[in-house]
């Protein structure tokens, strides 16, 4: 299962898909998402009707009009996108190189101290006479917009 799934800057000049009905575009952008879902296949016409908001023999209609015009092939798992395998990658998806990523960092030490940086505050505590500067090296004044804290 994959929570994205590619779409090519091409399609916007495909004419399978650019010369599709808007209903029908907008149906086959919302089969692409459930086949991402559901491993490169579409799920149980049950499931397409109640996720499009459809009744299950448009959704069948839908489907024929779509393998007409070759965005949907039958194969043995069942109904697909057409190329669904070739254009969605199994190296995209990044869950087991960000644990590879995760595992290395966690066990490096970190280079250098490890005492964190001062905040401002935490100096400010330590050193209450030097009081607050501007960029110039002076104490703010109310005539530069300066008022004391309330």
């Amino acid at each position: 299962m994959s929570l994205w799934f590619r779409v090519y800057s091409g399609l916007v000049d495909d004419p399978k898909v650019q010369r599709l009905d808007p209903s029908l575009f907008k149906a086959i952008i919302n089969l692409w998402c459930l086949a991402s879902l559901y491993d490169g296949v579409f799920p149980p016409i049950d499931e397409i009707a109640f996720k499009l908001r459809m009744k299950p023999d448009k959704v069948e209609r839908l489907l024929d009009k779509l393998r007409l015009e070759g965005l949907v092939d039958d194969d043995e798992r069942g109904a697909r996108p057409h190329n669904w395998d070739r254009r969605q990658f199994t190296s995209d998806v990044s869950t087991s190189r960000v644990k590879r990523f995760r595992e290395r960092r966690r066990n490096v030490s970190p280079a250098g101290s490890e005492t964190a940086p001062e905040t401002d505050a935490e100096a400010e505590r330590k050193n209450p006479s030097q009081g607050r500067m501007n960029s110039n090296g002076e104490a703010p004044s109310r005539a530069n917009g300066w008022r004391a804290p309330t």
